[in-house]
């Protein structure tokens, strides 16, 4: 009777030590193979597993000036030089994704072996492991490109794959074009909105140099958070008001941005 206690009294302290290690985001993995690449989300809060893969000829845009690629070129691409920057762009500018890490695979299938522990991490992967036939899994094929699908971009991205703590948080953004790059705005809306945030308006102005984000002096911790990524990503300056809301926030691109990323070569 005594081992049965012990037994049992190892197993709850194990559980709730597997517990308190589990992590409540969302893991975001970005997925490269040689013939493709995909995006995964794998989502406790919602109990949700998401795949979405690009068939071999549909192109990516890859920023800083290189263009279109079919996306059974990036492999290759990376090969090369090693840009693992240039692959979290490349993830995020064609799908507001953001990947916590990148796999590159043989095929996009072996995310679903022991291969993911290594990108996961032992305590999440147990947990995935335990309850993964209790979430359900959608995947989900893009076959065309991606400009002329991105009303199928506008629903699924959303729904699937954007931050599940942005998401519920709902910041209201405004996006400024402060560059002479016409559509730049309603393109960095799309990223926005496809990322999570809540994009209430596009406008422009008369093109300033540097890229900002404006945010209110006493801004919710959320809102504080993820202005913080977003000005690591674009490399933009913040700045304080006391005009806004705790929830909200202004980001202005400037011309030094767009030559940045080189937008115009995304324009075909």
């Amino acid at each position: 009777m005594k081992k049965v206690l012990a037994i049992l009294v190892i197993v709850l302290v194990g559980g709730l030590f597997l517990k308190k290690g589990w992590r409540n985001d969302d893991f975001k993995l970005g997925i490269i193979t040689p013939d493709r690449v995909a995006i995964l989300s794998i989502s406790s809060q919602r109990g949700m597993i998401n795949l979405l893969t690009l068939d071999p000829e549909v192109e990516v845009w890859l920023p800083g000036g290189m263009g279109w690629y079919p996306s059974n070129k990036i492999k290759k691409i990376y090969d090369t030089d090693k840009n693992a920057d240039l692959m979290k762009k490349m993830f995020y500018y064609n799908f507001g994704f953001v990947p916590e890490k990148i796999a590159f695979l043989t095929d996009v299938n072996e995310w679903r072996n022991w291969s993911l522990v290594k990108y996961l991490g032992v305590m999440d992967w147990l947990r995935y492991v335990a309850q993964q036939e209790n979430w359900l899994y959608k995947a989900e094929n893009i076959g065309r490109m991606l400009d002329m699908g991105k009303e199928k971009l506008d629903e699924i991205l959303p729904r699937d794959f954007a931050d599940s703590e942005l998401q519920g948080g709902e910041i209201k953004m405004t996006v400024v074009n402060a560059t002479e790059e016409n559509g730049l705005g309603a393109f960095m809306a799309d990223r926005l909105n496809w990322m999570g945030f809540n994009v209430m308006e596009v406008d422009s102005e008369a093109t300033k140099p540097e890229c900002e984000i404006m945010l209110k002096t006493t801004a919710n911790d959320l809102t504080k958070k993820y202005v913080d990524l977003l000005a690591k990503m674009f490399t933009c300056s913040q700045v304080s008001t006391t005009t806004l809301l705790p929830d909200e926030a202004v980001l202005y691109l400037g011309q030094n941005y767009a030559s940045m990323i080189k937008y115009n070569s995304y324009k075909k």
